[in-house]
């Protein structure tokens, strides 16, 4: 863990905010390389990037928000009573900037692609073109971008797994996130210098983006229909997704409803008790897959549109 790279004037720099940056510089420059090959204008797709990662921004923050109300609404309206809700050092005044810290672990990676996606229809429909092929342009660096930021939240110790001892289970020092939550389960003491060893979910994650990030461009390759690549998304990413939940262990999840299977527990190597359903994020990934597969039989037998590629000099 190693949430600041460096101090630049005072400030520091951290290192979840410079995964984004990464994730999306690089994918900026390899999606601009390719767009006149999919028939589109340079600048066009440029102006479209920066929309979608300021709303994807706004909708992850957003969606940390609204699963986390109490964490923001409270410091700002009546920080006493959050004093007795939390562990963290208590507040001597309202705090109402900690809304806008989102490099202190504030996002929800599922409302960065809604909201995205919705700009992007909105965009393209401005520019009166259609919006399916450009998003089988650019899926799959969604991909490339969720395995950088989850290199991100490792710096930052969120999203962090549940307890467990095996050969690549890691820790994380005092007063993280993970320390923090293991100190009032009582299952640490207060010297304690590192949390319990626990899954590296966060890897997982990042493993996941970059195998996703290759299974979408060999179906770009081999696509037969405009939207193909956004619907292997919509269905590939909601199991990954799923699964890891198994094994993550941070309170920032949210439930709608706690199911515990203990056989699934029990072959995964998990505590007895852990919750394995279901999460706000397994419930948006089972509505996420309900939509790509109606968009699958809705789309499979329509034509793929057919571009002139723009001229040479196009910039």
């Amino acid at each position: 863990m190693h949430p600041v790279l460096f101090h630049l004037f005072g400030y520091p720099v951290h290192l979840y905010a410079v995964a984004i940056a990464t994730g999306f510089v690089v994918g900026v420059v390899l999606v601009a390389r390719e767009a006149p090959r999919f028939g589109y204008d340079r600048d066009m797709v440029l102006d479209l990037l920066w929309w979608l990662l300021v709303m994807g921004l706004v909708g992850s923050r957003l969606a940390f928000i609204a699963t986390n109300w109490e964490q923001y609404y409270y410091p700002c309206a009546d920080f006493e009573f959050y004093n007795t809700l939390q562990i963290d050092p208590p507040l001597t005044e309202p705090d109402c900037w900690r809304l806008f810290r989102f490099w202190q672990g504030g996002l929800v990676f599922y409302g960065a692609p809604i909201a995205s996606l919705a700009t992007l229809f909105v965009f393209m429909r401005r520019e009166k073109l259609p919006a399916l092929p450009v998003a089988d342009l650019i899926i799959p660096y969604l991909a490339l971008g969720q395995a950088f930021g989850r290199l991100g939240c490792l710096a930052a110790g969120c999203c962090f797994g549940k307890p467990w001892d095996g050969p690549w289970a890691i820790q994380f020092p005092r007063h993280t996130m993970a320390w923090d939550q293991h100190l009032h389960d009582h299952l640490i003491t207060p010297g304690a210098d590192v949390s319990l060893s626990v899954h590296p979910t966060q890897l997982y994650d990042s493993l996941t983006g970059f195998l996703l990030f290759g299974a979408l461009l060999w179906i770009r390759r081999r696509r037969t229909f405009d939207g193909q690549v956004m619907v292997g998304w919509l269905l590939l990413y909601p199991v990954a997704r799923s699964l890891n939940e198994l094994f993550r262990g941070d309170e920032d999840r949210k439930f709608l409803t706690e199911i515990v299977v203990e056989p699934l527990n029990t072959a995964l190597g998990l505590a007895p008790g852990s919750v394995t359903f279901l999460s706000t994020s397994q419930f948006i990934s089972i509505v996420t897959m309900a939509v790509g597969l109606g968009l699958f039989f809705r789309l499979r037998g329509r034509p793929r549109a057919v571009f002139s590629p723009p001229p040479a000099d196009a910039n």
